[in-house]
Parts: C-alpha cells; sequence; structure tokens
C-alpha cells in the first residue's frame, strides 16, 4: 500500500558526598527523631503523589518540586497514547506481516489519566541516599490476558515479539525504544542511573528517568482467532504491556515477584498502584475492515531545473507533474464492506508523508495547516546545513490548482485536507474494465518548487533534495 517516492533535487548557482552526609548526620544527631529516621532508611524507596513539606518524612519534597497525585496502570491506564487507524484486508493486496500501525510515546502519556499523565520532571519515587544500584525500570506484555500479551504468535507471523491480540488479524509488538528490547510475558529490566537528588542528597526517580515504547500493530491472518472479528474504536481495555518500577528494600515500593525472566502473568508485585504505566490500545488505535487500494508504481524521481534566486523572488516557479499506478479491490472480498474512495471513515484516501525531519522543519518555518498536515516539502538539512537552499519547497497541487496538503503521521486518519488526506479517485482515470475483482488507476498531481513566503522569508541558493512516500489508506 506504500511507494517509496525519491523527489525534488535540485541545485542552486556536584561534590564529595561522604563530607555532606557526615554535616547531615552531625546535625540531626542533634534533633533525635531525624537521626532516627535517617538511620531506618536504608535503600527504601516510597512512592510520591504530592507535595510534603515536612523535612522529616520519607515522602519530604523541596520547595518548586513537580510532584502530585497519580494512580498508575489501571486498565484503562495510556489510553490516547497511540492514535492509529489499522485496516485488515486479505493476503493478496495487504500481505500478512504488514506494518499496519505504529507510534511511539513517553510514560508522560502511559498513566493512569491516559495523555499528559505527568510532567518529565515530575517526581514519582523517593529513595533514600545509598539506593544506587537498586533502581529498575521493569517492562512486559500483559501475561494473564489472554488477547493482549499472555499468546506470543512469532512463530506464527514471522515477527518476533508479536502477541495476539484481541482483533482477529492483528497482532502487536511494543518495543523499549531505551533498550530496543522487544517486551514479553519474561520481565525485562533497565537500570536507572544519573537521577536527580534533592536537598537531603535522596535521589528522585522522575518521569523523565523512563523509556520511551513504540507499539506497532501487523497484519497477521493466519495467526489464531483473535476475541472478535469487529471494526472500530479498539474495545478491549486490557493493555498490551505494562511499565513497573523497583527500587530499594525497604518502603511503599518493593520488588516483590518482580524479577527478570520471571512470568508476568504470576508475577505482578505493586500491581497497578506503584507502576508507573501501561501500553494501551483501547479506546485510541481504530480498527477497520474495508475494500481499498494499493500503490503499485509512482514517479521514481522528480529533478527540476534550474531556476535563480532572483527567479524565486519574482514569484517564477518550476512545475514537473507526478503520476501514481494504482490497484483498487472493485469486488468486495468476505468480510470487508465496499470500496468508497473518500477521506471519511471506512473511505480510501491519498497522502504524501513527509519524513519526520522534513515535517518539523515545515512546522518551524510556519508551514502547517489547521490540522496535522504541512503545506510545503522542505529539503533535508533546512535550516541547519548552510548548502540548503533557504525559503524555497515544493508545493503539490491536483490538475485543478487545488492544493495538496502533505501528512506527517499516516496513521491519523478522516481529518481530511487539512491532515493531507485526498480522495483517492480523485483525477484518477480508469486502466480498463476490472480483472479479477481488481481495477487499475492512473493518478497524477503537479509538484511545484516555488518561494513560500516571497518578500518575507529570503530565498538563498544552494541544494534541495527530498524524500516522499505516497501513501493509500482507509480513514
Amino acid at each position: 500500500m506504500i511507494r517509496r517516492l525519491q523527489i525534488f533535487t535540485i541545485r542552486f548557482g556536584e561534590g564529595n558526598l561522604i563530607p555532606s552526609l557526615a554535616a547531615l548526620l552531625f546535625i540531626v544527631g542533634i534533633a533525635g527523631p531525624m537521626l532516627a529516621l535517617a538511620q531506618s532508611t536504608s535503600k527504601g524507596c516510597w512512592a510520591i503523589t504530592g507535595t510534603t513539606t515536612n523535612p522529616n518524612s520519607y515522602l519530604y519534597t523541596d520547595p518548586g518540586t513537580v510532584a502530585r497525585s497519580w494512580i498508575g496502570a489501571a486498565d484503562t491506564a495510556g489510553q490516547g497514547a497511540y492514535p492509529m487507524t489499522i485496516s485488515v484486508n486479505i493476503p493478496a493486496l495487504v500481505p500478512d506481516g504488514t506494518l499496519l500501525g505504529s507510534g511511539v510515546s513517553s510514560i508522560n502519556n502511559l498513566g493512569g489519566s491516559g495523555v499528559g499523565s505527568y510532567s518529565p520532571e515530575q517526581v514519582l519515587f523517593r529513595c533514600s541516599p545509598d539506593a544506587d544500584g537498586t533502581l529498575y525500570e521493569y517492562y512486559a506484555t500483559n501475561g494473564d490476558a489472554a488477547y493482549a500479551g499472555a499468546t506470543d504468535v512469532s512463530a506464527q507471523s514471522g515477527i518476533p515479539g508479536t502477541y495476539l491480540s484481541y482483533y482477529t488479524g492483528v497482532a502487536s509488538r511494543i518495543t523499549n525504544i531505551a533498550t530496543g528490547d522487544y517486551l514479553s510475558r519474561a520481565w525485562k529490566a533497565r537500570p536507572l542511573t544519573g537521577l536527580d537528588r534533592d536537598t537531603q542528597g535522596w535521589i528522585l526517580v522522575k518521569a523523565k528517568n523512563f523509556s520511551q515504547y513504540k507499539l506497532e500493530m501487523f497484519q497477521c491472518t493466519v495467526c489464531q482467532s483473535g476475541g472478535t472479528n469487529g471494526t472500530g474504536s479498539w474495545a478491549q481495555s486490557q493493555p498490551q504491556g505494562y511499565v513497573a518500577f523497583v527500587g530499594g528494600a525497604t518502603g511503599t515500593v518493593i520488588k516483590g515477584n518482580l524479577a527478570v525472566g520471571a512470568d508476568s502473568a504470576s508475577n505482578y508485585s505493586g500491581w497497578y498502584s506503584t507502576w508507573p504505566g501501561a501500553i494501551n490500545a483501547y479506546q485510541t488505535v481504530t480498527v477497520r475492515r474495508a475494500a481499498t487500494c494499493a500503490v503499485t508504481n509512482a514517479t521514481p524521481l522528480v529533478r527540476f531545473p534550474i531556476i535563480s534566486v532572483r527567479e524565486l523572488n519574482q514569484g517564477n516557479t518550476r512545475q514537473l507533474p507526478v503520476t501514481i499506478q494504482m490497484q483498487c479491490q472493485s469486488s468486495t472480498p468476505s468480510g470487508l464492506s465496499a470500496f468508497i474512495s473518500g477521506t471519511a471513515a471506512n473511505q480510501t484516501a491519498l497522502g504524501v508523508l513527509v519524513q519526520p525531519a522534513n515535517a518539523q522543519s515545515a512546522v518551524a518555518a510556519g508551514l502547517k495547516t489547521a490540522g496535522s498536515g504541512v503545506t510545503y516539502l522542505l529539503s533535508d538539512g533546512y535550516g541547519t546545513d548552510l548548502s540548503v537552499a533557504t525559503g524555497v519547497g515544493v508545493a503539490l497541487s491536483r490538475p485543478n490548482g487545488t492544493p495538496l496538503n502533505l501528512l506527517t503521521n499516516q496513521y491519523v486518519t478522516t481529518g481530511g485536507t487539512i491532515d493531507g488526506w485526498d480522495s483517492v479517485l480523485n483525477d484518477a482515470t480508469a486502466n480498463g474494465p476490472a480483472s479479477g475483482g481488481v481495477t487499475s488507476y492512473t493518478r497524477s498531481f503537479n509538484a511545484t518548487l516555488k518561494a513560500f513566503a516571497p518578500g518575507v522569508t529570503p530565498v538563498t541558493a544552494g541544494r534541495f533534495n527530498a524524500t516522499a512516500q505516497v501513501i493509500v489508506r482507509v480513514q
């Protein structure tokens, strides 16, 4: 369903802690109760769910500390962190193993309140000064949930780290971005080091110290059946995976039966109140089963003629066509809804996806739509590489001149034009009658090199090179 397209190549003419600790012990020795406190905190960790200004408390927080109530990895934790629309089809059009959707999120969005659960500097745990070497981030799939991390289907899917999901034909995989590990039922751990400390020398475990996690969905029609053949918003509230904290030897946060290699189906000490987050598709991932199209070919290289800075500043442009070949399912396979060209739910749309760095450059230059799309494709290295031309970009348009915005996230759908989507068969011509339940189409649009803000953003000479992808997706 995705064809890579190389386009638009142009050239223009702290200190020693021992004395500090000794001084602290001397001072609190006078107070009595604080000395007893210090002596009883060997390698202890406590969850911080609010601010406490009592300096004798294990839960003490310095003035200005970011701390507030949090509820951890409840079943609906992480909701909204992985927005994506995935579409299951027959292997003839969408081969098994195809990546249907993908997203990456930090722990900030994986708590009990979903997106925005934590701020990066929020303190989740406070550990005694001597707890170094005992602090770990643990992660595993939801091993006791049949359709959310209990059943490894890697052998069936051919994709390592994949697990049976609630939706038939869909296998999921979670990756810890910091370590590269795929999550499994066997707990894995990452040491937490280099952490901030408060004015008493206690270690602060903050939201920013936890890893980012990637959630991927793959098509696997040969995998065993899930819980449903249904469609729509992901209906199962069981998370696909969990992020836990293990630290110290005393306190409210204990290791319990969590251990590297232990099975998460039966080893879940601390769940859920002291686990920071969950990787969850609930009411966030949308499942479609509809006939659609696939891109079979596209203009591989668009090379514009040389143009001068003077010409660009005068409003001159260079324009070339881009041609796409597609095959669309004119007959509806069993279990799917009929093919419809459009940008509404269950319809098929086309877009041109820019790479993340190019999208960031366009947003920084003010070239963002009211949605998630951008209006121009800027060069690789724009604004950072002095050899790259500035003030100039490539805009897309239909043959009738209607602008086409560009995608920045192919998995966010139903937003229409402002997200970069266009009805797939706009300006398309059938290449003949249907054959084998499929009709072939040719579609063209224009790519125009031009100054994007003449008189406002100066055009500078240099090179221009960028890559984009033509995407066709059920909305």
